[in-house]
C-alpha cells in the first residue's frame, strides 16, 4: 500500500480570508488522496527572509518526498518567477523572490524548474492568486505523480537572499541579530548551539546577552529557570538563541523588532 503524498503550506495569507482553503481546494480536486499539513499562515506580510527562515526550522521534520507549497509573495503578478525546486529528497513550490533561500543554503539542491507550463494552471492566472492558480495546482499535479520536467526548464539562477550570520570578533564577542519573533515574542537570533560552543570553548565565565544594547541576563536550560517575569536566552527547538521574558512579552516590552542586534559574550 503506498504512502498519501504530503503536501505542506506555509503562507502569510492569515486566517481571515478563505484564500488558504480555496488552495486547499485546488489541490485536493487534482490530488483527493494528498495530506494537507498548514505550517504557518501567520507569517509576517512580505516578510520573504522570514518565512524561509520558518520553512527551514520546519522541512527536517517531513518524510522525502513531501512537497512544501510556500506562498509569501509581494511580487505576485510581476515577471518574476515561479519555481519548483528539489533539495535533498523534498520539494518546494513557490515565488522565485529568495523565498527558498534558507532551504537551498541548508540543503543540496538537486534541481530548480521556471513553472512555465499552463497546462498545469488554473486558467486563466489571475495577477493578484498565484497560490490559487499556479503554487496549488503545481503541487497537486506533482502529487498525483506528474515529473517535475514537465513543469517547466532546468535554471540555475533562483534568487537568494543573504542569510545573516553572526560574526565573532578578536575580543570573544559573538554578535548577530534577531531574524525571528514569534506569538510569545520571544525574539531568535541568528546565533545556533554551536555559535555558543564555538564562543565558550576553553574560556572560563557565564556567558551574558545583550539584546539591543541592553543586558538581558544569562543562558538559562529551560524558560522557568530564569523564574516568572524573569528574562534570559535558552537555545530553542529550532537550534537557535532565543532571548525571551519567562511568562511576558520580552518583543512588546522592550519594543523589539527583526533585525535588533544581540551580543552574546563570556563575562570573567
Amino acid at each position: 500500500m503506498g504512502h498519501r503524498p504530503i503536501i505542506t503550506l506555509l503562507t502569510d495569507f492569515g486566517q481571515q480570508d478563505p484564500f488558504v482553503g480555496i488552495m486547499k481546494g485546488v489541490i485536493l480536486g487534482l490530488c483527493p488522496d494528498a495530506a494537507l499539513v498548514d505550517l504557518c499562515h501567520e507569517t509576517a506580510a512580505y516578510d520573504v527572509l522570514g518565512g524561509s527562515f520558518l520553512l527551514q526550522s520546519a522541512v527536517r521534520f517531513f518524510p522525502a518526498g513531501t512537497i512544501h507549497v510556500t506562498v509569501v509573495d509581494p511580487g505576485v503578478g510581476s515577471p518574476r518567477r515561479s519555481i519548483l525546486a528539489r533539495i535533498d529528497e523534498q520539494f518546494f513550490v513557490a515565488p522565485d523572490n529568495g523565498l527558498l533561500s534558507y532551504p537551498m543554503s541548508y540543503g543540496t539542491v538537486r534541481e530548480i524548474r521556471a513553472i512555465t507550463v499552463s497546462e498545469y494552471m488554473v486558467q486563466p492566472v489571475n495577477a493578484t492568486f498565484h497560490g490559487r492558480d499556479v503554487f496549488a495546482p503545481v503541487a497537486g499535479h506533482l502529487a498525483r505523480g506528474v515529473p517535475t520536467e514537465r513543469f517547466g526548464p532546468e535554471v540555475t539562477d533562483a534568487v537568494r537572499l543573504a542569510i545573516p550570520r553572526p560574526h565573532l570578533d578578536g575580543s570573544g564577542t559573538l554578535t548577530g541579530q534577531v531574524i525571528w519573533i514569534d506569538r510569545f515574542g520571544n525574539c531568535l537570533a541568528n546565533i545556533t548551539r554551536q555559535d555558543l560552543e564555538n564562543l565558550s570553548a576553553g574560556r572560563a565565565g557565564k556567558i551574558r546577552v545583550v539584546l539591543d544594547g541592553r543586558l538581558l541576563g544569562g543562558v538559562v536550560r529551560f524558560f522557568g529557570e530564569a523564574g516568572s517575569g524573569g528574562r534570559g536566552a535558552v537555545v530553542g527547538s529550532t537550534g537557535h538563541l532565543e532571548l525571551f521574558c519567562h511568562q511576558g512579552n520580552l518583543a512588546r516590552q522592550w519594543g523589539i523588532a527583526p533585525g535588533a542586534s544581540v551580543r552574546v559574550e563570556v563575562a570573567g
